[in-house]
């Protein structure tokens, strides 16, 4: 059996929900574990079976959990590294900026 490693990021502690929906399915896995620091977004790791697909695995998690902690799946530690060190996105675009700067100014 080849082995993948995932890993789990969220924006709220999701690690015991994840953990428990694992614990109760037929997805072959194995936990592992990540510190994280004060202020950073709660990460988990998991290895799971080769033969199982993200897809899967996501719908034995559920959707309601998935939204309610935005997880976010990476299977590369590169892709997880980069993700944790990338400044978040206000997701506000140039010229809202530029209104936001006006409004300051303004007060």
């Amino acid at each position: 059996m080849s082995w993948i490693t995932l890993y789990i990021s969220g924006k709220t502690d999701f690690r015991q929900e994840v953990r428990r929906k694992l614990e109760h399915s037929s997805i072959p896995h194995m936990p592992g574990y990540m510190e994280t620091n004060p202020g950073q977004e709660p990460a988990d790791l998991y290895w799971l079976d080769g033969t199982v697909s993200i897809k899967k695995l996501k719908a034995q998690i559920g959707s309601k959990l998935i939204w309610k902690h935005r997880l976010r799946f990476y299977t590369s530690l590169e892709d997880f590294m980069a993700s944790r060190q990338a400044p978040a996105e206000t997701g506000f675009t140039a010229r809202e900026r530029e209104m936001i700067t006006e409004m300051r100014a303004a007060s």
